[in-house]
């Protein structure tokens, strides 16, 4: 069924394609009379310069033979006008403006060829092809030839030609692009209900559509993906808020805990002094978490890119190593150190200082003592590879996809301090630095590969 709105539309868009084949066609028509006219003219042209060649070799008697004409032969109006609609031709020989013999007629020629239209009684219209060539002695020939018979009735061909076009093509035009508005209208009320199917189970359907439509097929795809989009931004804001809950619950709970406990020891300072210092560690994990998120939310926003400068990698990397240096000894952990001097890079020092950071911490926390932890930095064409990692028990292959989700925590890391944002941090350090971060398969603990852009390969 079609609508009324587009039947409206198959109206306009039959309407305007039917006018614009319809002038094509006459502008064809046109073309092609056009070409038989100008034939007719060049052939019209040489018979004029035959005729006066023979003048002017043989004399009056051998254009009269040539024409079958008797001698001073005169045809009055009506007679030249018969004339030319039986033969097809009319002639007339003018000495000083007296005519000699031919048509005494009101038709006109003039010195250089002229298409005009006249009546010849009961047939009606003709085209007619006239000229006048003026010789020596004060003689004048006025010659008129109707239009080539073959001509004259093409044209007449492509004159109905257009008729029955204009008469039947404009409902066939309109037919068809209804049919495929239709068509098209059905394609697009399928999806429409689809995503009303869609919008009861967002997260577990998509759209299907059964149509040879390019249109409709992009944006069936399109709606899919933005559908995949929402979801997995529905299911980090639930994994994010279910994470909030639970990283709260935990040290909220100890402080109402420790407040409890703190009424029972009043008259304990000792005691007291104790409950205070676990509630203030307490609050201060939950502040941290806070904060974390914070700072992840102003990474992700991308306004530390207004802030980019060049810097020298190698420095930065290496005053962290050594500020480190102590605290992996301290844990009875082996660390080495390997940097190629002098690689420069372009971002924000402070960001891709925690990036650092935040994967050392990692390999502090979860490698055992006696492990070995390294960072390496080389250069390459056109970025600098940074690697750091370290023997300990690694990631569980099922859960290495997901350890850069916010909140995300292992089974091994659920009883260690942390609320499960480093790894996102520095996720979102690399992606605002358009750098390459990768977690390597099958190595004897966690190795994470960082392939930081240098400025050439971030202009290009």
């Amino acid at each position: 069924m079609v609508s009324h709105y587009h039947l409206k539309r198959a109206l306009l868009s039959g309407g305007a394609l039917w006018a614009a084949m319809l002038l094509l066609l006459w502008l064809l028509g046109q073309l092609l009379v056009w070409q038989d006219k100008q034939t007719q003219q060049h052939e019209f042209s040489e018979f004029l310069s035959d005729i006066e060649n023979m003048l002017e070799e043989h004399g009056f008697e051998q254009v009269l033979q040539e024409f079958e004409l008797e001698d001073e032969v005169i045809w009055p109006e009506h007679e030249a006008r018969a004339h030319l609609a039986d033969e097809g031709w009319l002639i007339a020989v003018f000495e000083q403006d007296k005519l000699l013999f031919g048509a005494e007629t009101q038709l006109t020629a003039s010195p250089t060829l002229q298409w005009q239209t006249v009546s010849l009684g009961e047939e009606g219209d003709a085209e007619l092809l006239s000229a006048t060539v003026n010789l020596s002695d004060g003689l004048r020939i006025h010659y008129w030839q109707k239009q080539d018979e073959l001509h004259a009735h093409k044209n007449a061909f492509y004159a109905q030609l257009m008729y029955w076009f204009a008469l039947l093509s404009l409902p066939l035009m309109v037919a068809a692009i209804a049919c495929v508005q239709a068509k098209r209208s059905r394609a697009l009320q399928a999806l429409s209900e689809q995503l009303v199917q869609v919008a009861h189970s967002p997260d577990s359907k998509r759209t299907k559509v059964a149509t040879s439509n390019s249109d409709i097929i992009t944006l069936s795809v399109s709606i899919n993906r933005m559908l995949d989009e929402i979801s997995r931004l529905h299911g980090n804001l639930k994994t994010m808020s279910v994470g909030i809950a639970h990283d709260l619950k935990t040290p909220l709970s100890r402080i109402s805990n420790r407040l409890q406990s703190m009424y029972q020891d009043l008259d304990d300072p000792t005691r007291l002094e104790g409950h205070i210092d676990k509630a203030s560690n307490e609050l201060a994990q939950v502040i941290n978490t806070f904060n974390n998120l914070v700072r992840l939310n102003a990474i992700e926003s991308g306004k530390h890119i207004q802030g980019f400068k060049t810097f020298d990698l190698s420095a930065l990397i290496d005053e962290l190593a050594q500020s480190y240096l102590p605290v992996f000894e301290d844990s009875e952990r082996h660390f080495e150190v390997s940097i190629v001097p002098a690689v420069h890079c372009h971002g924000d020092k402070d960001l891709l200082g925690q990036l650092i950071c935040n994967l050392l911490e990692n390999a502090l926390e979860h490698s055992q003592p006696n492990a070995h932890v390294w960072l390496r930095l080389q250069s390459h064409t056109l970025s600098a590879l940074l690697q750091i990692g370290d023997d300990g028990p690694g990631i569980p292959v099922k859960d290495q996809a997901k350890v850069f989700d916010k909140f995300y925590r292992a089974d091994i890391s659920r009883g260690r301090p942390g609320n499960g944002l480093g790894l996102s941090i520095v996720r979102a350090i690399c992606e605002v630095h358009q750098a390459q971060l990768c977690l390597l398969d099958n190595q004897p603990g966690a190795v994470f590969n960082i392939e930081i852009p240098t400025r050439q390969a971030l202009s290009n």
